[in-house]
Formats: C-alpha cells, structure tokens, sequence
C-alpha cells in the first residue's frame, strides 16, 4: 500500500468516527443539529446530511437499536441487586469534554419527560448535579403540575452555591408549573428554631407537598471540605471531617447517612429541615442523579436504605455498585 492508499484508508476511518461521535450526541444525548455544528466545528447543514449517512450506513440502527449494550446489562443488574424501578446508565464518552453531571443530566432530563404527567407533583433538591438537571430539562407542556422544593435553603458565600430556588424555578418552566419554596435554613442551630419555624403556615405547606409529591428528583452529595455545606458556613472543615468519622459517606437533602443507610448523627438530622429520608421511600418515583468514584459509597447507602428507586448514573459508578 503507497502513501495515497494509506491516506485514503486513514481518511475514511476518520470519517466513520466522526459519524458515530454525531449520531450518539444527536440520538442518544439529546443535542440538538445547531448544538453539534458548534461542538464540532461544521456547519449546521452539514450535520444534516452526515445524519442522513449515519442512517443510510446502519449506524444509527447498530447504535441505538443493540439490546446488549453493556450499559443495558449493567442497568438490568443494578435494577436486580438494588431492587430498582429502573437504572439509566449513560454512556460517557472518554473523549468528552462535558463534567459527568452534564451527561447524567441529558439523561435524567429525558426520563423525566416520559414520567410526568398532568396533576404532578415533583419534588427537588439542592445541588450542582440537579442545576444541570434543571437546565437540561425541555419544555413539556402539563396541565396542574406542581413543583416543591424538598429541603431548606442553602445561604451563604461562595461562586458553587446553588440556591435551590433556581432549580425549582427552572423545573417548573420546563412543565409550565407552579413552583413552591421552602424558603428556610436548611439546618438551624438549635431544634427549637427548626420547630417553631415549622409551626408556620407556609412552610408546613410546602413540607406536606414535598411528602405527597409523586416524584422526588436528588443527587447525592459527597462529605468532604469541598461540600456545598462547608462553603455554606453550615460546616466547618473540621466538623465535615468529624462527620465522615462518624460513618457518613453520602448525604440526600443535606441530612447524612451512613454506609447502610441510617442516619449518622441524630442530634443533627433534627435540626435539618426538609423531607425526612424514609419519605423518599414511599415515593412512586425517587430518581437519584449521581455518579464518580467519590459518589460510590453515597449512593451505596441511599440503595441500601431505599431512598431510590430509579438511578441514573455512569458506566464507571454502575460497575463498582456492582462489585460488593
């Protein structure tokens, strides 16, 4: 083989590539032609007709149609050992540059699109995964959906802090619903501050619509220096290190559990305001969007304890839920 023949053999592999890479963003991803054209540099035109020949080569068909992907295998059998509704597991491409929570989100956001239904009431909570989750969400238009927030407010300093306010927000455009905020501490000082805010009308109805909401949308937070907690000042470094002493490997609402699923430290858990842990197990649909290695043991426990019955989550997470 010449160097031209060589070339023209490198060419058309190259070429193949890219035709894969463009039907799994376009077809698996969500994203839209314009989306694509700006990730990879072409035209918006030419994304069209290399659509058209990843449908006209079979690859389209291979991709999307094969019932034996390994993400397929891997979602029947953590839906077998965790007793799950169902678990999404979302290819991440090694050569993306999106953070994994984009990718978990794109899924996310499309399960929820099949589930929600006129008269809903979804329940959010805080967080960096759920703000992608909120803005991955596409218009669908429902008829009387609610949306309520699940926990109390995180406030503070800090550029990561999300208010929960947002994705409330951003939830309820997506369905052209009603927001509902809890718009309290998301943990108090003292047990009496959290009962006598209780006592308050408002807050007592946002709390009671979180518990009846049919579907409760969370992530799973990680406890260590680097948690919206500790940059929230509800923590210092020195308490969250106290915490993960105390067995807590994951945290669902801002309140902390441990490896099998039980709350870590009581005198904390009361004075965490928001839905408590076992009314996530009484949900039709509690969808936990996590995943990275940090996340293992967290969204282990949430598993053990039955916070979740729907997961989505990455390839690289599903494996290790699988090894122990």
């Amino acid at each position: 083989m010449d160097g031209d023949d060589r070339a023209q053999v490198n060419a058309a592999h190259d070429d193949a590539k890219l035709l894969i890479q463009i039907a799994r963003m376009y077809y698996e991803y969500g994203l839209d032609q314009q989306e694509i054209a700006e990730r990879v540099g072409l035209s918006r035109s030419r994304i069209s007709r290399m659509l058209t020949r990843a449908r006209e080569a079979g690859i389209v068909q291979v991709t999307i149609a094969d019932p034996f992907r390994e993400e397929s295998l891997l979602a029947q059998e953590l839906q077998t050992k965790y007793g799950l509704k169902k678990a999404i597991v979302c290819p991440v491409p090694r050569s993306s540059r999106a953070p994994l929570a984009w990718h978990l989100a794109q899924a996310a956001a499309r399960f929820l699109r099949e589930i929600v239904r006129d008269g809903a009431v979804i329940g959010v909570c805080g967080g960096t995964t759920m703000l992608q989750v909120a803005r991955a969400l596409r218009p669908l238009r429902r008829k009387d959906v609610s949306v309520v927030q699940l926990e109390g407010t995180l406030s503070g300093e800090g550029e990561a802090l999300i208010h929960g306010n947002e994705i409330a927000v951003l939830f309820a455009r997506a369905f052209a619903a009603t927001p509902f905020f809890l718009n309290v501490p998301a943990i108090v000082a003292h047990e009496e501050v959290k009962e006598a805010l209780l006592a308050e009308r408002n807050v007592a109805k946002v709390l009671e619509m979180g518990k009846s909401a049919s579907i409760a949308v969370f992530s799973i937070g990680h406890p260590d220096r680097s948690s919206l907690l500790v940059q929230a000042g509800y923590f210092s470094p020195e308490e969250m290190d106290s915490l993960v002493a105390a067995g807590a490997v994951g945290d669902l609402c801002s309140r902390f559990f441990s490896e099998d699923g039980s709350i870590c430290d009581e005198s904390l858990n009361t004075r965490t305001i928001g839905l408590e842990l076992q009314d996530f197990t009484r949900k039709d649909f509690a969808v936990a969007v996590a995943g990275g290695p940090q996340k293992v043991a967290g969204i282990r426990g949430a598993l053990r304890g039955r916070f979740a019955n729907v997961l989505v989550t990455d390839e690289s997470t599903a494996q290790q839920l699988l090894e122990v």
